[in-house]
């Protein structure tokens, strides 16, 4: 048997309490852009989350992502920084049927 993908299934609790960090996770997984005004006109940038850092990282539905078994520490101490404010179910994927 061989370990290929694990599968996070995560959900907040009481998010409205914890809107602040809730954003600061979700823009640590997926990324985001900004803009900034300069003199010559505006000027945007993408900075990327951990899921496009990771190859084989994917999102499968919301709160649900499938990520390869090798960046699994990676994953491990995201969502570890968060605990206090979600509940976070990993599943070791075997096959897809």
């Amino acid at each position: 048997m061989k370990m290929t993908d694990l599968l996070y299934i995560y959900d907040f609790i009481n998010s409205r309490d914890a809107n602040s960090r809730r954003v600061s996770f979700t823009k640590e997984l997926y990324g985001y852009t900004y803009s900034w005004k300069t003199k010559s006109g505006v000027k945007v940038k993408r900075k990327v989350g951990l899921l496009e850092e990771c190859p084989g990282s994917r999102i499968i539905a919301d709160s649900t992502i499938i990520v390869p078994v090798e960046h699994r520490t990676l994953f491990d101490e995201l969502f570890s920084r968060y605990q206090d404010i979600m509940n976070l179910h990993v599943f070791r994927v075997e096959k897809e049927v």
